[in-house]
């Protein structure tokens, strides 16, 4: 690789510092002068540690006239950073003048696209349902105050054109007013005389060490979101780093192609067959793969042979968004086959209170015949019939009884990515996958996906919804939604209800009906202590039934 000549460094630090100059007039706060930005030249050397020197305290190099790092950083003309330190202190940056944007844009080209449609998406849908005020800006959010002082870092370089960039020391500031935030109609009219919070933290104290994954395109170094995801994860089921990613993507004529190559690969248990779907550059979860696909296939032949088996059928989808990048979101499907006898009894994967993660494995010995299921999505319905779904799900002790079987309508809970293979407990509906088209070809595309959840929720709420069933919900309402309030408490006698429930609730000659259209908070909040305790603190003497004794949802 061809290192920084000492000339074009100094013409690089030159055009930098000239760039750094002109923004002050344009920064709100105060910019260093150009001589107190250190620029230093770092020869490399790949698969060799090497420690960074002290990082000065990253100065307000961003105005509020929509610039950002990336752009000034000579992005613009060839991309990235000329070392992974710097993508790292370019990130850092954006952070601190809490532009997303900025943010995004110093992560690797494939992952700008994702993440900007996402954001892009998010940010429109949020706008119309009320959650933020129109003037809302991803380039620089207003309440909010970042401040990271005395970065250390530390380089680790991998096989393949990565490096692992770890942070040593600093101090993270923040700070966030409520009453400055950009908050639209609707939340603050919740708000209760909310008041500024601060919070501060040693950067240094981490164990292990917070970090970020860089990858090397063409010379440069860029931040990848989808790396260091798959890095944390890697580290918390304790699996050996994997090697540089050998893989041919494989590309489709069309979304719906691409997507169902994606679900007919995990439902084959073909684990390499659905890793080629993915799109060329998002490598990271094919890198992770390599560390426990070995062990995976040996337990999928183990499964087969004791009697495993999925089948899916009748895949049709709902498309959301335009242009390259797409998200569909499965309407209707149905899975057939069988599982082992004694699946489920000792085939969870876990984790600890620290976070350790232990990986799933199927039982080693079944003890009968395999148990056949169907499991049939259509109409916003999920039915399951054989002894092979209540195996799976315990489905008896949550779902309506229906001719043969049981049902859960609703869209509560998707079996997200690896899960179809494993089929994890409680799922009510396929996860939506995001697609990206790439050199006239569609592919799916992994990050996307993992971003999708939160923006298709944005998506769903219809307008002048009540906030209750957005995704804020959860942090305004506390941890119950319409659904689950409404299939527990539905049918149940007024006398059984927890009294500062009441208001939330519809009620027919003294019968429990379903939940008003725009609760307040307090009486759902109410509702959920009751559903959620170990005791019945209703009016009267019948138990509220305890949703805690349903199993409870795991994912791998």
């Amino acid at each position: 690789m061809k290192s920084m000549s000492d000339q074009e460094f100094a013409q690089t630090e030159t055009l930098l510092r000239q760039r750094l100059a002109q923004l002050a007039d344009h920064a709100p706060t105060t910019v260093h002068i150009p001589g107190e930005v250190p620029v230093v030249a770092t020869a490399r050397s790949p698969r060799r540690r090497r420690r960074a020197g002290v990082i000065a305290a990253v100065t307000a190099l961003v105005g509020a006239g929509g610039f950002t790092t990336y752009s000034f950083l000579g992005a613009s003309n060839d991309g990235g950073a000329a070392t992974p330190q710097e993508a790292v202190t370019t990130f850092v940056s954006a952070l601190e003048h809490e532009d997303l944007l900025g943010m995004i844009d110093v992560t690797l080209p494939e992952e700008v696209g994702v993440l900007r449609a996402a954001v892009d998406a998010a940010t429109t849908d949020a706008k119309r349902i009320g959650l933020v005020s129109a003037d809302f800006n991803t380039s620089g959010v207003q309440g909010i105050d970042i401040a990271v002082d005395d970065l250390t870092l530390d380089t680790n370089f991998l096989e393949g054109g990565l490096a692992e960039v770890s942070v040593t020391g600093g101090r993270l500031s923040a700070s966030f007013d409520p009453t400055a935030f950009p908050f639209g109609d609707k939340v603050r009219a919740l708000l209760n005389n909310p008041t500024p919070g601060q919070v501060a933290a040693d950067l240094g104290a981490s164990d292990p060490p917070q970090l970020l994954m860089t990858v090397e395109r063409d010379g440069r170094w860029y931040i990848s979101i989808e790396y260091t995801a798959a890095e944390y994860v890697r580290r918390a089921a304790h699996l050996d780093e994997p090697g540089p990613v050998t893989r041919t993507p494989v590309g489709f004529d069309s979304p719906q192609q691409a997507v169902d190559a994606l679900f007919a690969g995990l439902s084959a248990l073909d684990l390499p067959a659905a890793l080629d779907t993915f799109a060329p550059g998002e490598d990271a979860m094919a890198w992770l793969a390599q560390s426990w696909v070995d062990n995976a296939q040996a337990g999928i032949v183990r499964a087969r042979a004791n009697g495993w088996s999925v089948a899916i059928s009748g895949l049709t989808y709902e498309t959301i968004g335009q242009g390259d990048h797409l998200t569909l979101r499965p309407l209707t499907f149905k899975a057939e086959g069988t599982v082992p006898a004694g699946y489920n009894q000792d085939s969870s994967a876990t984790a600890d209170p620290d976070g350790n993660i232990t990986p799933l494995e199927f039982p080693t010995t079944p003890t009968g015949d395999p148990l056949p299921f169907t499991i049939e999505r259509a109409d916003g319905c999920t039915t399951y019939r054989g002894d092979g779904a209540e195996a799976l799900f315990s489905i008896s002790a949550i779902g309506k009884a229906v001719d043969g079987g049981y049902q859960l309508c609703g869209d509560n809970g998707a079996l997200g990515g690896l899960g179809l293979l494993i089929l994890s407990s409680g799922f009510e509906s396929l996860p939506s996958i995001s697609v990206v088209q790439s050199g006239g070809k569609w592919y799916v595309s992994p990050l996307g996906t993992l971003v999708a959840s939160a923006t298709t929720s944005l998506h769903d709420v219809v307008d002048g919804a009540s906030l209750f069933d957005s995704p804020l919900g959860l942090f305004i309402y506390g941890p119950v939604s319409r659904t689950l309030m409404e299939r527990v408490l539905d049918g149940q006698s007024v006398d059984q209800i927890n009294e500062a429930c009441l208001p939330a609730l519809t009620i027919d000659n003294g019968v429990v009906t379903g939940v008003v259209a725009d609760p307040a908070p307090a009486a759902v909040r109410a509702c959920g202590d009751s559903l959620y305790s170990d005791t019945s603190t209703s009016t009267g003497s019948a138990p509220l039934p305890v949703i805690a004794e349903a199993p409870a949802a795991t994912t791998p």
